[in-house]
């Protein structure tokens, strides 16, 4: 939730380079830029795709990835999967994830939220920002499905949102949850022990008491919530149109979202109990969900670099990747 000291370079285009095998993928990238008229907001989206044209190592600033950048995707359809990050977050901030989904044939697109991003985070815990937010993925969603080098190779069928922190709201918000800011306003000045960073409007008497009626994407097909903020639903009919299977994580050490308000709320709400799995995440918190940062670099990134006692993020991140593929694969059918 707190501002990411992050970098989000533009990708140049390489070079046509050999094939790979037929059974291999790399990860190809692209930047499309989004326009979403609901919001009247503009904003680019990155997007990863299996390609058998191999990777390259890439260097952006102190971040090394392997891509193919340009390359052509690979013959066939692949399930779309989007990654909403959190607050003051970069859209490539839970790259790990979806590289390794890329390379169990997903494609990910990852949009950089308007105004509540680690360039320009003026939205932040907004009432225009929890609305808006769901419709950035519709947005994106559209505009995929009408790219004409990208939505032949996407199966329609077969949409699942990732969400982290306020992302995780967000994916909520599109599968047809119903948000109240009012539960915020409420938690913040009966809770002084909350100290997440949309407290900040309550106490500054800026943020309104308002219901989000949230019409559900029957485009997506399956959620991941990765410590997700959960307040806005604590209404008992909040979640009673989300019906789809969903995989909600749990940071047992989150600093950051405190429990029983987030994710216990939606468990605790959650009316279509047999389509959720709910699981916590050991020794876990908030950030842990962010890719790793190069050592490098940890100390000046701060917190959101940092883990509790117990935690590899690298080791962490191989497992969760593989993790959430295994589990939209078997729900997206």
């Amino acid at each position: 939730m707190f501002r990411l000291v992050y970098v989000f370079i533009a990708f140049i285009l390489l070079s046509a380079l050999p094939v790979l095998a037929s059974d291999e993928f790399s990860v190809g990238f692209r930047k499309i830029e989004v326009t979403s008229n609901e919001t009247n907001t503009r904003f680019p989206v990155a997007v990863v795709y299996p390609t058998h044209i191999p990777a390259e190592p890439v260097n952006f600033g102190p971040f090394r990835m392997e891509l193919s950048i340009g390359s052509i995707i690979a013959e066939g359809t692949f399930p779309l999967v989007i990654i909403s990050h959190g607050s003051s977050g970069s859209n490539l901030g839970h790259r790990s994830i979806a590289f390794a989904l890329v390379k169990q044939g997903f494609i990910v697109a990852m949009p950089l939220h308007p105004e509540d991003n680690y360039k320009n985070n003026s939205a932040q815990g907004s009432v225009n920002n929890w609305k808006n937010r769901p419709q950035h993925i519709r947005s994106a969603i559209d505009s995929l499905l009408l790219n004409p080098a990208l939505a032949p190779s996407i199966d329609v069928d077969k949409v699942a949102v990732i969400g982290h922190s306020a992302g995780g709201y967000t994916a909520l918000a599109v599968a047809g949850g119903v948000a109240d800011t009012r539960h915020i306003i409420e938690l913040c000045e009966s809770s002084p022990q909350v100290s997440a960073p949309f407290c900040g409007l309550v106490k500054g008497q800026q943020l309104m008491s308002v219901k989000i009626e949230n019409q559900r994407d029957k485009r997506v097909k399956a959620l991941v919530l990765m410590a997700p903020v959960g307040i806005l639903f604590k209404s008992k009919e909040a979640l009673a149109a989300v019906s789809i299977p969903t995989l909600l994580l749990r940071a047992e050490k989150d600093s950051e979202l405190i429990e029983p308000y987030q994710s216990d709320v939606i468990a605790q709400n959650f009316k279509n109990k047999e389509k959720l799995s709910y699981q916590t995440i050991e020794n876990a918190g908030h950030f842990s969900f962010i890719t790793p940062f190069p050592d490098a670099i940890k100390s000046e990134i701060g917190i959101v670099a940092q883990d509790p006692e117990g935690v590899d993020r690298k080791a962490f991140h191989e497992a969760l990747g593989k993790q959430i593929a295994s589990y939209l694969d078997s729900v997206l059918h």
